[in-house]
């Protein structure tokens, strides 16, 4: 299994399974959206209903989340490692194509650039990715 995150998981009932690392990152990140959705100030109007400010968390939350997911998938299909080339006793060539993938998420559509190979002795396009999306750890 890839070395995903450093240090120890952070372990409370408010917070999900992240490292106090990353939760600190967040912490800021956190901070400077509220600035960029309720002004300078980054407190919402006196009034606000605690719903709209779930609402705005929500939203924010899973455009993150959406990113991250796209972001990764991304460039991990750049970093493909030989041994995804490998199938059915033949190894693929690597192309100068790609594929566009599209998967839908609960945090919306995540879309990456999936790089095309070529079965020269089967002359078949093959889209490398193993068993589900990112392939096996």
């Amino acid at each position: 299994m890839a070395n995903r995150t450093k240090g120890t998981r952070k372990k409370s009932s408010r917070t999900n399974d992240v490292t106090p690392e990353v939760a600190a990152e967040l912490a800021q990140v956190a901070r400077r959206m509220r600035q960029l959705v309720y002004g300078g100030d980054a407190i919402p109007e006196w009034g606000t209903k605690f719903t709209e400010i779930e609402s705005d968390g929500m939203n924010v939350g899973l455009e993150l989340a959406r990113l991250f997911m796209e972001q990764s998938v991304d460039e991990q299909s750049d970093q493909m490692p030989d041994a995804a080339l490998e199938y059915d006793g033949e190894t693929a060539s690597k192309g100068d194509k790609t594929k566009t993938s599209l998967l839908e998420t609960s945090a919306g559509e995540v879309e990456w650039a999936q790089p095309q190979t070529r079965l020269v002795k089967s002359k078949r396009d093959f889209f490398p990715s193993g068993a589900g999306v990112g392939g096996q750890r």
